[in-house]
Order: C-alpha cells, then sequence, then structure tokens
C-alpha cells in the first residue's frame, strides 16, 4: 500500500486545475471517440449495403434472364456502378462481362437453385481495383442449375471510410485542444480568487491577524468561503489580542510586588541576621530569577503584537556585538573569540538585536567546556550573517526545531541553577522574525552546536522563512 501511494504521489502534486482540464479532455475525446467509432460502422455498414443491394439487383436481372434461356454469351456492362459479372454452369462460364471471361470462373462455389450469398473477395482478375463485394445467386436454366455472379468494386467505400477516419481525426484533435484550451482558461478563471485566498492567508501569521483574505463580488461557494475565512480570522484575532492583554497585564502587575520584595530581601540581607543570611541570599536568587521571567514575558507578549513595538534605526552591528559580549564579562572557564567580528550596518532595534547577541552568547557559554566564537559578516552585499559556535555537547537533530519553542530545554540543562526558564532562544527568534531574518541552528567545526542568524541588510527585503 506505501508503495502504491509513494508511485501514484505525484498525482496529488499536480493542480486541481490541470486534473480537471486533462480530464475533460479525455472524457470528451473518448465520447468523440466512441460516437465518431459507431457513426464510422452504420456509415461502412450502409454503404456495403447499397453496394449489395446494387449486386443483388443485377444479379435478379441476370438470373431473369438465365431462366428464361435469354442470356447472350456476352453479358451487358454497367458503367455505374462498374458491375462486372460472369454465369457459371458445371464449372464453366457460359457468359460473362467483357473482360471477365475465363474456363474456371471466379473459383467461388457454385450455389442451388433459389439461394444468394454474398461473400468479401479481395482481389479478382479484373482491372478495377479490389476489393469486391461479389453476390453470387442459383437460378434453374433449361440447360440445368446455373450461378450468377456479380462482383461490386467497393474500393471507394474503403477510401471514403479512411479519408472519414483522418478527417475525423483531425476534428477530434482540434475538439480536444479547443475544449482543454477553454476549460484551462475558464478554470483558471474560476479558481484565481481561491488562489489569491491561499497567497493572503499563506502571508497571515500571529504576527498580522488584522490582514483579512479577499472577498469576491459572486455570492457563490468562493465567496462564502472567503467570507467564512474572515470571520474565522476576525475570531482569532480577538482571541489572540486577548490572550496578549492578559499577559502583558499579568506580567505589568507582578512586577511591582515582585520588585519590592527583591528591595525587602536585599534590605534583611545587608542587615545583621545570625544565621539566616544564606537563606535571605537564595530567596533574592530566586526574586531575581522571577523579576526576569516577568520581564521575558512582557517581551515576549510585546512580540506577539505587531512589529511597532521595535524601534528602528541605523545602526553599526558590530558594536553591539562587541557591546552585547562584554556585557557579559570575560570570567569563567570560557573564552569568548570575537576576532572574526567584521563591520555590518543594517536597520534594526539595537537594543533588542543586543539582547538577541546576549542570549545566543550566554547560552553557548553555558554549554560550551572551553571556548565559544562569535563571527559576523555581510554575504552578497544582501544579508549580514551571525554566527556563534561552541564546543559542547551540541543539540541533537530531533530537538533543533523544538528549542526555539517557549518553555523548552534540553534535558541536561534542567537544572534549575544552571539552566534558564526555556524562553531566552524563543525570545531571539520572535526578535529575528520581526526583523525579517531568520535563524537556524546546527553543527558546529568546533564540535558543538553551531546558531545561525540572518538579517536582511537595510533597504533589502525580508528573508523567506526557512
Amino acid at each position: 500500500m506505501a508503495d502504491g501511494r509513494g508511485r501514484l504521489g505525484w498525482l496529488h502534486r499536480v493542480s486541481l486545475r490541470l486534473r480537471i482540464t486533462v480530464l475533460t479532455a479525455v472524457v470528451v475525446a473518448v465520447a468523440v471517440t466512441l460516437g465518431g467509432i459507431l457513426i464510422m460502422v452504420s456509415l461502412e455498414s450502409e454503404l456495403l449495403g447499397a453496394a449489395d443491394d446494387v449486386g443483388k439487383e443485377r444479379a435478379q436481372e441476370l438470373s431473369s434472364l438465365a431462366a428464361s434461356g435469354d442470356l447472350p454469351t456476352s453479358l451487358p456492362e454497367m458503367e455505374d456502378p462498374e458491375t462486372p459479372a460472369e454465369v457459371v454452369s458445371r464449372g464453366r462460364v457460359v457468359a460473362a462481362t467483357p473482360g471477365f471471361a475465363g474456363t474456371g470462373g471466379l473459383g467461388l462455389p457454385a450455389r442451388a437453385p433459389g439461394e444468394i450469398d454474398v461473400d468479401e473477395v479481395s482481389r479478382l482478375p479484373l482491372d478495377i481495383p479490389g476489393p469486391y463485394r461479389v453476390v453470387a445467386q442459383g437460378v434453374d436454366t433449361p440447360t440445368g442449375p446455373t450461378t450468377v455472379f456479380v462482383a461490386v468494386p467497393v474500393h471507394d467505400v474503403e477510401h471514403a471510410m479512411s479519408a472519414a477516419t483522418r478527417i475525423g481525426g483531425i476534428g477530434l484533435s482540434v475538439l480536444v485542444g479547443v475544449i482543454a484550451a477553454v476549460m484551462w482558461l475558464a478554470i483558471g478563471r474560476a479558481l484565481a480568487p481561491v488562489d489569491a485566498i491561499r497567497t493572503r492567508a499563506d502571508a497571515i501569521s500571529g504576527q498580522n491577524l488584522d490582514l483579512r483574505v479577499p472577498t469576491p463580488a459572486q455570492q457563490d461557494e468562493i465567496g462564502r468561503l472567503a467570507r467564512t475565512v474572515n470571520q474565522m480570522l476576525e475570531r482569532l484575532q480577538q482571541s489572540a489580542e486577548s490572550q496578549r492583554r492578559f499577559v502583558a497585564d499579568a506580567a505589568h502587575e507582578l512586577r511591582s510586588p515582585i520588585a519590592s520584595l527583591r528591595v525587602q530581601l536585599e534590605t534583611a540581607r545587608d542587615s545583621d541576621w545570625s544565621g539566616k543570611r544564606g537563606r535571605v541570599s537564595d530567596m533574592l536568587h530566586e526574586a531575581a530569577r522571577m523579576e526576569g521571567l516577568v520581564d521575558q514575558l512582557l517581551l515576549l507578549a510585546r512580540a506577539a503584537g505587531d512589529d511597532s513595538w521595535l524601534r528602528l534605526a541605523t545602526v553599526d552591528l558590530d558594536d553591539v556585538v562587541d557591546s552585547a559580549v562584554s556585557g557579559l564579562g570575560s570570567e569563567g572557564p570560557v573564552t569568548i573569540d570575537r576576532s572574526a567580528v567584521e563591520p555590518v550596518q543594517l536597520t534594526c532595534d539595537a537594543g533588542l538585536l543586543e539582547q538577541v547577541v546576549r542570549n545566543l552568547v550566554q547560552n553557548a557559554a553555558d554549554h560550551a567546556r572551553e571556548s565559544v566564537r562569535v563571527s559576523l559578516s555581510a554575504v552578497d552585499g544582501a544579508t549580514a550573517v551571525l554566527t556563534v559556535d561552541d564546543d559542547g555537547p551540541g543539540v541533537p537533530p530531533d530537538r533543533r526545531t523544538d528549542i526555539f519553542e517557549r518553555f523548552v530545554r534540553l534535558d541536561d540543562s534542567r537544572d534549575r541553577t544552571n539552566g534558564g526558564v526555556g524562553l531566552g532562544l524563543a525570545i531571539v527568534s520572535e526578535i529575528v522574525h520581526a526583523h525579517g531574518g531568520r535563524i537556524h541552528v546546527g553543527d558546529s567545526p568546533m564540535g558543538g552546536a553551531r546558531f545561525v542568524v540572518e538579517l536582511p541588510l537595510t533597504g533589502v527585503a525580508p528573508l523567506p522563512a526557512s
């Protein structure tokens, strides 16, 4: 079953327009061909029947002459149509039209008196081209039983049928071609609104739910489909906006009590509480983690809306990288190499891209054994490429898409001390996509993970999704 689906899988990739056009053309071709065959068979039968009638009429006349004993030795010729004839008695030709005489006759079996048969013979000793319809009629004569043979050439019938077949084939080809062209154009016009709906729907994402698919003026199935899709988008937009407002409001309301709690804990830590300073420090650490989580949730809530949250300006991305890496400090066993950072200028939100660099480098440093390498360059004058490599364990291929989802952490980073809450890379992905860029992760030449961020330079269109 799977092999069958694989062999026929190409059928599912053929457009509906082409399938309907081909199916219509095939149906018309088969129907017209069958109708043409029936017509040709009927026409051939009619023409051969007319030839047989002429032969029988001629044989009847000659039989009447033979029966009355008035049969001449040389039978009169007929011109339209030309029907050579002979009369054979006891295996000997007793009368024939000129050019048809012979001692043995046609070699066809004699017929009993009153019997009439029609045979088709391909060749006869005549100057007239065949094939022939030969009418044989047995008759009693004063000299004994006699058989009258009348040959009616039907080569004109064959020529007519051949010409009709050629004309019918040409006509069928033209008819099928015209129908296919008309169907192709008609289906194209009928499906144009569907393609417009598909194109617009493909461009709609969580960041632009305010877009709507084009609605045709017709009140047909396609028009109703477009209106239903727009109603669905309206409901999705309202639901998404409600969810964003809830997250933003909840995070905003949490900031004040968390900040107050942090101040109180810092005050308590600095007080002379014997034996309790360690516990207060732990509580302060947890409060700081909670404050960071709230800030990240606020950022994601803004990123889920439109791009009005971006503060765009023309900046030197290499300066942003240097500032972000310097802000992380140089303490710890991991060294950060920035020697491959080249000058690149683009339009972006410097603060958000600094957070992208900081999150990526911090993530690499958390998992690296000894070193992290940051590189930046412009490719083909159209794309800025930021690469962060590390020599850590890397990212399994089956998790390289999941790590950009919210609250997703790899198994070895679930430790509350070293691991985060799983929002850092999700924030990176949101910021990169908001700038019209893309991000992916692969294998690093250093043995660990390589995170690659591609951003369009100033005046360049957004990059297609990877």
